[in-house]
């Protein structure tokens, strides 16, 4: 009996052991888990913070070329450089010159920028697509160009660029006129009373917002959303209107504002006053993901409803073109549906944006070029847009246009020229601070109208 006892007693202690052993195992695993956890918060926090500050380093070399932008612009205007820049002197410098330490180090450490074969083939298998075969051909376009840089760098220059890239992490910037969009807000202060015999102001903005989102590669967008761009381009007009009716595209009254909202069960009522920002018109019945998504960046809310055609995309430059025709019924009839028609009237446009002027001369120029060429295409006379691969032909400033006196500098503008701009007040900056897998992004706006770089406003701010 005491053998036994002492056997159990033996057993009870060893079990003992065993349980605090198997207990102390588990804590110390759990220890160490939560120290790995704690630790790859932490690292991902410090990156995180580091992946900020190279973002906002990329803010400050853009605002840095912006600040030289100027000083560009007005060397080219008062040296009249413009005619040897050509359409290029139009484009920001934050635009030529994109901000990347990844393309930094490209160029003066060296690297490879690829290993496909000219063809875009990655070795062995089927014939490339068509596709393919355009980004390989980018893609050799981009080597070569890289290797002009890199052969044009010196000793002292590889040195000082890899003494400046001795930090973890890269960053990118990006700039974009915002004058090149085009604004929802331009509804603000529009009269809603037509003319005799003709279409307000209001109204017109509405047509040519509707013939913009009207066009066929944005049908399958508002297909998915199962929206119609008759409703949309209204709630945007009734939002940003000052009176709470709701206004249909020809004028007539359909109810209240808030009635629509009410049965959308939300919280909240139109502005009837201005969009503060672009996500804002999320809260636009109508305006969903679905479209407005993909065609966001060609949205604006800062400035005026003047355009910059000479820096924007095609699709906004032919809308521009529809909204002057159809503000002014005095022009000769146009087939705008034809597109060679609207290449040749685009044509003349991008010619005079070549054509080395600068500012209200920029201006003038443009207007005239189209007055011509309009002139030109309703009476079938010969256009005077080069063809591809021929250089253009400058428009000089104060050419008149035809069937309209040429409008002085300083005066008020007419014609095509009430519809444009050559001035960059707002831009819109996105940028990118990477840090191993942790990537921060900054998008902001800045109004840099004061001609003192440290007085200038950021006009919205937001990090994702």
């Amino acid at each position: 009996m005491d053998m036994r006892r002492r056997l159990n007693k033996k057993g009870v202690a060893i079990l003992l052991v065993l349980t605090a052993v198997a207990a102390l195992s588990v804590i110390v695993t759990e220890f160490a888990y939560n120290i790995r956890v704690n630790d790859k918060i932490a690292r991902g926090e410090l990156d995180r913070i580091k992946a900020y500050y190279l973002a906002k380093s990329a803010l400050n070399f853009m605002l840095l070329e912006l600040k030289f932008d100027k000083t560009f612009q007005q060397a080219v205007q008062q040296q009249n450089l413009g005619q040897y820049l050509g359409q290029n002197a139009q484009l920001p410098l934050c635009q030529q010159f994109p901000m990347s330490t990844g393309l930094i180090r490209l160029v003066f450490t060296g690297g490879g920028a690829g290993t496909e074969d000219e063809t875009g083939a990655t070795g062995g298998g089927a014939e490339p697509t068509a596709e393919e075969k355009a980004a390989a051909e980018q893609e050799k376009l981009q080597r070569e160009e890289i290797e002009k840089m890199q052969k044009g760098t010196s000793v002292s220059d590889e040195k000082g660029a890899t003494e400046f890239l001795q930090f973890e992490g890269d960053f990118e910037g990006e700039c974009v006129d915002e004058g090149t969009k085009i604004n929802l807000n331009g509804f603000a202060g529009l009269s809603q009373v037509a003319p005799a015999g003709g279409t307000s102001s209001f109204d017109q903005y509405k047509l040519f917002l509707f013939k913009f989102l009207s066009n066929p590669q944005f049908d399958p967008l508002f297909k998915q959303a199962d929206v119609l761009v008759s409703d949309v381009v209204n709630n945007i007009g009734d939002w940003i209107d000052e009176n709470t009716d709701i206004n249909d595209m020809d004028g007539r009254v359909k109810g209240n504002e808030d009635d629509l909202y009410d049965k959308l069960g939300v919280s909240y009522k139109p502005r009837n006053g201005k969009l503060i920002s672009l996500p804002e018109a999320y809260l636009i019945d109508g305006v969903v993901d679905d479209w407005f998504a993909p065609l966001m960046d060609g949205f604006t809310v800062y400035g005026d409803s003047k355009i910059n055609v000479c820096t924007t995309t095609r699709d906004v430059i032919e809308s521009t073109i529809r909204r002057y025709i159809d503000s002014t019924p005095s022009l000769p009839p146009l087939r705008l549906e034809d597109q060679k028609e609207m290449d040749r009237l685009v044509g003349a446009i991008v010619n005079a944006c070549s054509s080395g002027a600068m500012g209200d001369a920029l201006k003038q120029a443009v207007s005239n070029a189209l007055s011509q060429e309009i002139g030109a295409v309703s009476s079938g006379a010969p256009t005077t847009v080069p063809q591809p691969g021929q250089p253009a032909q400058p428009i000089q400033p104060g050419q008149p246009q035809a069937g309209a006196p040429p409008v002085a500098a300083g005066a008020q503008d007419t014609g095509f020229a009430a519809f444009i701009t050559a001035d960059r007040r707002f831009f819109s900056i996105k940028l990118t601070g990477q840090v191993n897998e942790t990537m921060v992004r900054i998008m902001t706006v800045v109004d840099i109208k004061d001609t003192d770089p440290q007085k200038w406003k950021m006009v919205y701010w937001r990090i994702y």
